[in-house]
């Protein structure tokens, strides 16, 4: 712990995660989002695990559901966006993905939420745009907020960097974290380690183990 100013100023990575100041974020892994990453399978393992463990410890467990507007409601820049992620020539075209109700909405059966999580539904690749989650961490004094699911360069990364901007911890978590897109989640990965903390979830399940 750093002293500095009249403040503690959490440093090792066992203060940073401490369960009653953390909440464990599960990004987007839903069946229209998620089933496309590369490492699908190993993440789900993975997360299962560490969502596990986070409970046990007293770890806020926060969910996020990408919820697509109808592109009739969407801006003009969002939709010229998903005209080119979908490859398609019009509006009319861009598949319906992440539709509010729909299957692939869903969050995955093997990651679905329990009893005291935190869902919330969000429209952009961050975290703090135009939802309730800097509310809900404020409201429970957590400070650290530790990053897993799809995509690594997308809401991971855009989560992580404007939480720092908020004032929060963000903690990448390195093994449960992937895309569609291998070598956008390595260059994504190379780049979060310059500025964030990285980790593998074993050293996070150590952590919470002790805490137990």
């Amino acid at each position: 712990m750093i002293q500095f100013a009249g403040r503690n100023i959490p440093d090792r990575l066992e203060e940073i995660v401490e369960p009653k100041r953390s909440a464990l974020l599960v990004w987007d892994m839903q069946y229209d989002i998620a089933t496309r990453a590369f490492n699908f399978q190993q993440i789900v393992s993975n997360i299962k695990s560490l969502t596990l463990s986070a409970r046990q410890a007293g770890v806020t467990v926060i969910y996020s559901q990408q919820t697509a507007f109808d592109p009739k409601y969407e801006t003009p820049a969002w939709i010229r966006r998903r005209i080119q992620q979908a490859k398609v020539s019009e509006p009319t075209q861009i598949p319906a993905r992440t539709m509010e109700g729909t299957r692939g909405w869903e969050v995955v059966d093997e990651l679905k939420p329990q009893a005291g999580d935190v869902v919330f539904k969000k429209h952009r690749p961050s975290a703090f745009i135009a939802t309730d989650l800097e509310m809900i961490l404020r409201n429970r004094d957590i400070s650290t907020v530790m990053l897993t699911g799809v995509s690594t360069e997308g809401g991971v990364e855009g989560s992580a960097r404007h939480g720092l901007n908020l004032g929060y911890y963000m903690v990448v978590v390195r093994d449960c974290v992937g895309s569609h897109d291998r070598e956008a989640h390595d260059l994504a990965l190379k780049y979060m380690e310059t500025t964030f903390d990285v980790v593998d979830s074993k050293q996070l399940l150590a952590i919470w183990e002790k805490a137990r």
